[in-house]
């Protein structure tokens, strides 16, 4: 296995796809929640959101195919035909005259391009470290968080100098140069593997006559559990990203400082991400879960019911940027320690899937509770939805 510039260039290369993969749907999605509502002003804070989680939950859904097409194609040819997915969806979001032109771009052929990014970006890095993944693979993590930490507070001042729409055309440009870039490093470690899988499957499928080849791993307890801990985590985690924006201008916060708060809340990620990959080479991955899915819910129960200044807020975004990010990035440690990294892919394509319908409910049930709140709004009936869920998701990881 060559330990030597291919290992650390695809590292490098899943950092910068991941700086941007989920960031027009979720980490700066909070920037855009304002504008959408200045832009449509019949529609409802809901039903804006409803374009972040659209993006979100395609981007794991399509998780169930871009394991196999990556498996027939290669992380790098899927990388790049994700990339100009994702380009050509920004490009149309900006020309959208209504609300569902921009379900349909930014939400849906977004999300489909991302997932082929990302579910490449973050596979390619464990197929070259045998042990110790979980420093890497934080360094890989941390891209989001990175691309959070200067895309929001930047995606605010493109769209307070050039509207929206041009902020749309420039991330399309971003996304084109900074992932088409990074999808020309992700070396394959050994080409040769993915061949022989492709083969030992046309054989099993010659021999049996069977069409659809089901994995044994998705049989046993560990993946059940794993599935179901996702699950009802996403109904929840993505509310108080969401609501940055909107939560800080309601407690009387400027849009601009808005969008420093949610800055900081990617910077701790970005931090976070690699702080926790490194102790998952260090403890035990499945603690590591436990305690960091435990302080989200606690952060969440208790430092956001009483945030009413922006020192306040800014602690609570940069704690839960903290003990959330944790999550996301031992999830792919524990996957590829349990069941090897050559379905790294597969499993976590599986189980982001079925959360892509927790994603659209967990969404829709924060908007309405929110909604039904008016006309004086009150975010603390949210608040106590999200850190319910969290504490739920949390029991499912205490069964691990």
């Amino acid at each position: 296995m060559d330990k030597g510039w291919r290992t650390w260039s695809v590292v490098l290369a899943s950092v910068l796809i991941q700086t941007f993969a989920f960031a027009p749907t979720e980490f700066i999605f909070g920037v855009f929640v304002q504008e959408y509502l200045q832009m449509f002003p019949t529609a409802s804070p809901s039903s804006i959101a409803l374009i972040g989680t659209i993006g979100s939950s395609t981007t794991y859904l399509v998780g169930f195919l871009s394991g196999a097409f990556s498996d027939r194609w290669g992380y790098r040819v899927t990388s790049m035909i994700g990339t100009l997915i994702m380009t050509a969806a920004l490009c149309l979001a900006s020309f959208s005259t209504k609300l569902w032109y921009i379900y349909l771009s930014q939400g849906i052929l977004f999300g489909v391009g991302a997932s082929l990014v990302y579910f490449s970006a973050i596979a390619a890095p464990t197929h070259w470290f045998e042990k110790k993944r979980g420093l890497p693979m934080g360094i890989a993590a941390s891209g989001s968080g990175l691309g959070g930490f200067f895309l929001a507070p930047l995606t605010q001042v493109l769209i307070d100098r050039y509207e929206v729409r041009w902020t749309l055309r420039s991330l399309g440009v971003y996304s084109l140069v900074i992932c088409g870039d990074a999808s020309i490093l992700l070396f394959e470690c050994d080409k040769s593997a993915r061949e022989q899988r492709r083969s030992e499957k046309k054989q099993h499928k010659k021999e049996t006559g069977q069409k659809l080849i089901v994995p044994e791993y998705i049989k046993g307890l560990p993946f059940a559990t794993l599935v179901v801990f996702q699950f009802v985590l996403s109904m929840s985690y993505l509310t108080p990203i969401y609501l940055m924006e909107l939560y800080s201008t309601h407690i009387g916060i400027s849009k601009q400082m808005g969008a420093v708060i949610n800055g900081w809340f990617n910077g701790a990620s970005f931090v976070a991400r690699i702080v926790s990959g490194l102790l998952a080479d260090l403890v035990d991955a499945d603690v590591l879960l436990l305690v960091c899915t435990w302080s989200s819910t606690l952060t969440i129960l208790i430092l956001w019911t009483f945030p009413k200044s922006f020192p306040m807020y800014l602690f609570f975004a940069i704690v839960y940027g903290i003990t959330f990010s944790g999550i996301i990035t031992v999830t792919p440690v524990i996957v590829a320690n349990q069941y090897g990294p050559r379905q790294v892919s597969g499993v976590l394509g599986i189980v982001y899937g079925f959360s892509c319908l927790a994603l659209v409910a967990g969404s829709f049930i924060s908007g309405h509770i929110l909604e039904l709140t008016k006309p004086n709004l009150d975010y603390l009936p949210v608040i106590m939805y999200s850190g319910s869920m969290f504490a739920v998701s949390a029991l499912f990881a205490t069964t691990q």
